[in-house]
């Protein structure tokens, strides 16, 4: 299916005039959080990032224990690396997932920003999606072909969409294998997430009308691929 859109609109510091009322004094605030061992928290700006690589391998090396190979220090560092140089700049939370004792990672993020004036397109393509304290969004499945293996890569964009904002949740295109083994997880982070306004009180989205597919809310799972 096709994205929902490259980035939230508005999310960029000093962006006020995209923001809802009230983004200027960090009074809208998007919290979660996931229980599951190897969610690693990407932070948004860190003023030693080596210094981060080293202190995240080195709790990396200890969780995994017996698992632990030597020849992986260079690929995990290379790849927490990378995830700090990927995190994407509009992202409230970014996280790499480590899901099994090897370098082996995905990414998810959740973002929020002004609700545009039109809506994306591609939101009729979706699937109604309810998260018990985000309210309804639209779920829509993205493949990517990865040219050089011929690999069709597999992600997962959330978007709930209220009166003056949107919330995106994503879990980045990756193998299909991988998605399989990590779209539980996502869902129950997705399940976590809170957007409160500038009053405390919590936004919830509404499916935007006439821009759904013709499902219930209890089908939109069969509309992820498993391989």
């Amino acid at each position: 299916m096709s994205d929902v859109v490259t980035t939230v609109p508005g999310t960029g510091i000093g962006d006020d005039e995209r923001m809802p009322e009230g983004w200027g004094a960090g009074m809208w605030r998007l919290t979660g959080h996931s229980e599951v061992p190897g969610w690693l928290l990407v932070p948004a700006e860190t003023a030693d990032a080596a210094g981060w690589v080293d202190a995240q391998l080195s709790e990396i090396r200890a969780a995994w224990s017996e698992h632990w190979q030597d020849d992986w220090a260079e690929p995990v560092a290379a790849l927490l690396s990378a995830g700090l140089e990927a995190r994407p700049e509009e992202a409230a939370l970014a996280f790499q997932l480590w899901p099994v004792p090897a370098p082996l990672v995905a990414q998810v993020s959740a973002s929020f920003g002004a609700r545009p004036d039109t809506l994306p397109e591609a939101l009729s393509q979706g699937d109604l999606y309810h998260a018990e304290r985000l309210g309804d969004g639209v779920l829509l499945v993205r493949e990517v072909r990865d040219e050089p293996t011929g690999i069709t890569l597999i992600g997962t964009d959330i978007l709930f969409v209220a009166a003056e904002a949107v919330v995106l949740v994503r879990l980045e295109p990756t193998l299909p294998e991988l998605h399989a083994m990590l779209i539980g997880q996502f869902h129950a982070f997705v399940h976590t997430l809170e957007f409160v306004g500038p009053d405390g009180g919590p936004i919830r989205g509404v499916a935007p009308d006439g821009m759904l597919a013709a499902r219930s809310d209890a089908d939109w799972t069969d509309s992820v691929p498993t391989r």
